[in-house]
């Protein structure tokens, strides 16, 4: 399995230049350095990247490569130029040069967060090759085949998989388009932009949060990216359930984000007045590129954003309340003003997002045991990271700056537990509708407060260990934490060899394997996809093909590299879908169904993948199976139970 990735290193190294090098050409023309710009990076290249694709179409430039790269270089040297010309000044994002044994620290932490995490992720996927096998994987795999084929990616575009023109947010897209340079690299691309999310973003994005939050302690930075990996609930949920590839980058972006927001406005106060906007306005821009990023990957995530912004904002704020010249009712009015804004945008994505939920399975009481011990939708309780968030916690409670995140956490918790305890459509839409109510996306988002509150837990036990070895100075405390990024490896290390493939439970429900893994019971069966992989050669480019959307089939514009109605996993809504999901198998003998088949481009192909079924995302079409012996059809090929069929009963 490792041989299987390391033959990827290729598409691995174009991965890390696409999400790396825009990112830290315009941090360094920012005049951001260090950590800031090798962590935001990331969050940068998809900010620039997002509205570069929507930039293109109007201006009649196809995506690619070629152009993205000299655009990039255009931005680049316009933001540098701007730069020189302001003749700005050393900036608050500007840190010292940090001691070899601290970057030594955080390498570590780095390599032991990113390790775990692409060993957990690896294992569960199996091979680059592997495709999710789940009803989101076909539209994002396919959307990828429509961008290449369209020359654009723009959120205002994507929709036009569907035949529509509204926004969907395309940033997870317009990064993956990059990296799959065929139609038949599509499922490996996807699968190693997930790698590096995982690996790469989410350590580094977290590992700076807690650099800020912190204010450059080293020590604490470092844990931050050794337990980067401690929670199963982010990254690794995010790509077995759903699968969830827009949310994850979303997710794994929004710690730069908050940390460039805060680095901005502490830049703001610490510059003398007259040069405060000089001094924000590099970290202020990358902050609002990052949050560009949040937001055109998973709107969603901005509340995440805004909510944790707003918690530090405000506990900064009242902080100074009682000093003189403070403005106390200044300082109110802000507060009130900003959280009023983030409950404008919460609710307007509430409605968008519309009625449906998620109902609940877990109770109240149980939900709140899942909180305590990190087992968050039903994942294996986290032990070893509840007792560092407990000691976080308190470091949190005893340090005034740090109870934001303390109470960041018992937010997102309360969300978690509203989506998963209770029923009540009112609050539970108003709270969890951006997320639609969904306990697995609301897991996710806890990890971005509990790594930091754990690493602040492990630093304060560490320093207590120190404290009590009065010898120990210098490089010698250093060498106790480098021991306890050891022992978060090697207990890593330990629970990925003895449970390499953590099976997902929803409601009574537990997966009897990866999601990955093809077999006669999957979503896509052995026989499905080497049918799909032979439609090259049985229909001719120019032919529609039509089918159950739900059985997988709606593979075939990824894999088979034919046009299917509908491209996605969902059908259409409309009268004449209806007529022909209960009755395309007498096409011979209703005239209807021609007339309907008509309103989709008269398909000349159907392929059967059976009756469909009745659980989540799925829908019995029991017109859209067994063609055998039916006038008006003829069997073109077939592998095991999954056929391909011309339909000659309207010519």
């Amino acid at each position: 399995m490792i041989g299987d990735w390391v033959a990827q290193s290729g598409l691995i190294a174009l991965t890390l230049l696409v999400f790396f090098v825009p990112g830290l050409l315009l941090g360094a023309a920012l005049r951001l350095r260090g950590l800031t710009l090798w962590a935001s990076a990331p969050s940068l290249s998809v900010g620039t990247l997002a509205v570069l694709a929507i930039v293109f179409p109007f201006l009649g430039v196809h995506w690619g490569l070629a152009s993205v790269g000299i655009a990039v270089a255009v931005v680049a040297a316009v933001v540098f130029a701007v730069s020189l010309l302001l003749r700005r000044g050393r900036s608050v994002a500007d840190v010292p040069r940090r001691q070899p044994r601290h970057l030594a620290l955080l390498a570590v932490g780095l390599i032991v967060g990113g390790g775990l995490n692409a060993a957990r992720l690896m294992a569960y996927v199996g091979t680059p090759t592997a495709i999710s096998q789940t009803n989101d994987a076909v539209f994002h795999l396919n959307a990828l085949r429509w961008a290449a084929e369209s020359g654009t990616v723009s959120s205002l575009d994507l929709s036009g998989l569907l035949g529509g023109s509204t926004f969907y947010p395309a940033a997870w897209h317009a990064m993956t388009s990059l990296v799959a340079l065929d139609i038949g690299s599509i499922p490996v691309a996807a699968n190693i932009v997930a790698l590096v999310i995982a690996a790469v973003v989410w350590p580094l994005s977290v590992s700076l949060l807690a650099h800020v939050v912190s204010r450059g302690d080293a020590l604490v930075t470092a844990l931050a990216a050794g337990l980067s990996a401690g929670l199963m609930a982010f990254p690794q949920l995010m790509f077995e359930w759903g699968v969830l590839y827009p949310y994850a980058l979303s997710l794994a972006v929004v710690p730069a984000a908050v940390a460039l927001t805060i680095v901005a406005v502490r830049s703001w106060r610490g510059a003398r007045r007259g040069e405060r906007l000089m001094a924000a306005a590099g970290p202020g821009v990358a902050a609002l590129l990052a949050v560009t990023a949040a937001t055109l990957s998973q709107p969603s995530s901005v509340l995440t954003w805004g909510a944790l912004v707003m918690l530090w904002f405000s506990g900064s704020l009242l902080l100074g309340i009682r000093r003189p010249g403070a403005r106390p009712v200044l300082r109110w009015s802000v507060i009130v003003i900003g959280w009023a804004a983030v409950g404008v945008v919460w609710l307007v994505l509430a409605y968008l997002a519309g009625p449906v939920l998620w109902r609940s399975y877990r109770g109240v009481f149980g939900a709140i045991a899942d909180v305590l011990v990190n087992s968050h939708s039903l994942l294996p309780a986290a032990w070893g990271m509840s007792v560092l968030l407990l000691a976080g916690l308190i470091a949190a409670v005893r340090d005034r700056r740090l109870r934001w995140l303390a109470v960041g956490w018992a937010g997102f918790s309360l969300l978690y537990i509203v989506s998963v305890g209770t029923d009540l459509p009112f609050i539970k839409r108003a709270l969890t509708g951006p997320w639609y109510g969904d306990s697995f996306r609301l897991a996710a988002m806890v990890p971005i407060v509990v790594v930091p509150l754990a690493a602040f837990g492990l630093a304060m036990i560490v320093r207590m260990v120190s404290a009590a070895v009065p010898r120990l100075t210098g490089a010698r405390r250093d060498a106790v934490a480098l021991v306890s990024l050891v022992v978060v490896a090697v207990v890593g290390i330990v629970n990925v060899a003895l449970s390499p493939v953590v099976l997902l439970r929803v409601a009574d429900e537990t997966d009897e394997q990866s999601r990955y893994a093809m077999n006669a019971d999957s979503y896509l069966s052995d026989d499905e996809y080497r049918l799909l992989t032979e439609l090259p050669d049985l229909v001719s480019r120019d032919s529609l093909i039509i089918a159950n959307p739900s059985t997988g089939a709606g593979f075939a514009y990824v894999l088979g590299e034919r046009d299917i109605v509908p491209r996605t996993w969902a059908p259409p809504q409309s009268a004449a879908w209806d007529v022909i999901a209960a009755h395309l198998r007498d096409a011979a003998e209703d005239p209807a169904v021609c007339e309907a088949l008509a309103a989709y481009g008269d398909p000349e192909y159907v392929l059967d993948f059976g009756i469909g079924g009745t659980g989540p995302g799925e829908y019995l079409m029991p017109g859209m199976t067994d063609f055998e012996d039916r006038p008006g059809f003829e069997e073109v090929a077939s592998e095991g139970d999954a056929s391909l069929w011309r339909i000659t009963a309207c010519g």
